[in-house]
């Protein structure tokens, strides 16, 4: 399911206290919360009857920026999900203006791009070179019609608060681009100016390579053409400390009914199969040397129709391909995707001009990571992460993912990543981690764990 991919939290100072203080993504019918930390390490909401005004949203992502440029931190707040249809204006992002004091008021520009779509990311740089804080929006899917090819966003400030979407002038590449979940700005080539590093569900690895203030994908030249997967997250991170930036990939995992590789991967048929107006989704694996169709006789007759006088027994659908189930000429004009890659992966940046894909250890894809967080936690100098994921809605006969309790990866002075078990490392979760973040309280340094339909978790290190 769509519907369960936040909360993600944003954390910053926003009455200039020098407190941080928190904002929590909000899911349909229930209102995003800014809570704002006091000397004593409490919280108090703030700005109540504002976000309560936006409950209807499914808030997806947020990010703190000081849009107007005011010395104040302001609130984007993405809208997303599988809800709502293209013309529901529950699918406009949000920018929430703050008085300098903690209290916020709504802006009422229709955001990303003039229309209604449902974002999955929102990333702040300042790629003009002005000195205001520009944007990067991804869109996740086009309302049920998942598997349709959307949009990334660049949102140009004008210095006041206002953002103008230069797309097509600076990136066209982003338009129609795939299905994105995530992005990290970074500067991949060394050249003191930011690059975009993309990815999303069915997606391969995309850099696109910024040329003062322009930016193509040139993710054919660092070798990323067959890194198609069902990539979750990304965060960006010299985990080697060799000086340059590498990234660490939240994937869908091992543990699953889903195998794929290159010679063998995962694809996906979307088409109005049976011209109804409604778009179906095919998904086909490998069992020994021929792909098949995952769903089942039933699943698939319920969804089209059609297919119930071909397939009136069991019998009749065993050993069928997509080939044997529909024409060619249907098969042409679908969109065909693939996912070749399952693992959550290491991207490690030679500094040559070259990337090396490294799997994680085995008990990193115990479940989908969804969540990751990178930093020396344990103070010995070298790059640790710190993995969350499980995805508990998903139909029986592919079983749920939740195998992960959150996982802290050690690492090592030879640049390799061992994991250490919970009664050791102290960090153990249950549920849907969807975001990690460190913050403040009291002067100690803690990670903020978000959970799907649960409360937050706090763990000091």
């Amino acid at each position: 399911m769509l519907s369960n991919e936040g909360p993600h939290v944003a954390v910053a100072d926003v009455n200039v206290d020098r407190l941080d203080d928190i904002y929590l993504c909000g899911a349909k019918d229930s209102p995003g919360a800014l809570l704002i930390q006091d000397e004593q390490g409490h919280f108090r909401h703030a700005s109540e009857g504002i976000f309560a005004k936006d409950k209807i949203c499914e808030d997806t992502d947020c990010a703190f920026l000081d849009a107007d440029n005011d010395g104040d931190m302001d609130l984007y707040v993405a809208s997303g999900g599988n809800e709502f249809p293209s013309s529901s204006s529950a699918l406009t992002d949000r920018l929430y203006i703050n008085d300098g004091k903690g209290n916020f008021s709504k802006n009422e520009q229709v955001l990303p791009a003039g229309k209604y779509e449902s974002t999955s990311c929102v990333r702040l740089a300042d790629f003009d070179g002005d000195g205001d804080q520009d944007l990067f929006v991804g869109i996740r899917l086009q309302p049920f019609a998942y598997g349709v090819p959307v949009n990334g966003y660049l949102l140009q400030n004008d210095g006041h608060g206002t953002f103008i979407n230069v797309t097509q002038t600076r990136a066209p590449g982003l338009m129609n681009i795939g299905m994105i979940t995530d992005m990290v700005w970074a500067d991949i080539d060394n050249d003191n100016d930011l690059d975009m590093v993309i990815v999303g569900d069915w997606m391969p690895i995309k850099i696109f390579i910024n040329d003062g203030g322009l930016f193509s994908d040139k993710s054919e030249k660092f070798g990323l053409l067959n890194t198609d997967g069902w990539w979750h997250r990304i965060v960006a991170k010299d985990v080697n400390g060799d000086g340059n930036t590498d990234f660490i990939l939240g994937n869908h995992g091992l543990n699953s009914f889903f195998k794929a590789t290159a010679e063998r991967p995962v694809t996906m048929y979307v088409n109005d199969f049976d011209l109804n107006g409604s778009v179906e989704q095919i998904i086909c694996s490998y069992n020994g040397d021929k792909s098949y169709p995952v769903a089942m006789r039933d699943d698939l007759v319920k969804q089209i129709p059609s297919l119930a006088t071909k397939y009136q027994k069991y019998e009749d659908y065993k050993d069928q391909t997509i080939e044997d189930i529909f024409p060619a000429e249907v098969l042409q004009r679908s969109i065909k995707l693939h996912s070749q890659i399952m693992e959550s992966c290491l991207l490690i940046n030679t500094g040559k001009g070259t990337f090396k894909l490294i799997s994680l250890p085995k008990e990193a894809q115990f479940s989908p990571v969804y969540a990751i967080a990178a930093d020396d936690f344990d103070h010995d100098g070298i790059c640790d992460i710190i993995v969350g994921g499980n995805q508990e809605r998903a139909k029986p006969e592919t079983g749920i993912y939740d195998a992960s309790y959150g996982l802290f990866l050690k690492g090592s002075s030879d640049f390799s990543w061992k994991p250490v078990p919970s009664t050791v490392s102290g960090f153990f979760t249950k549920g849907e981690i969807r975001d990690l973040e460190c913050m403040n309280i009291k002067k100690a340094r803690l990670m903020v764990v978000a959970r799907n339909n649960d409360n937050l978790q706090f763990y000091k290190y």
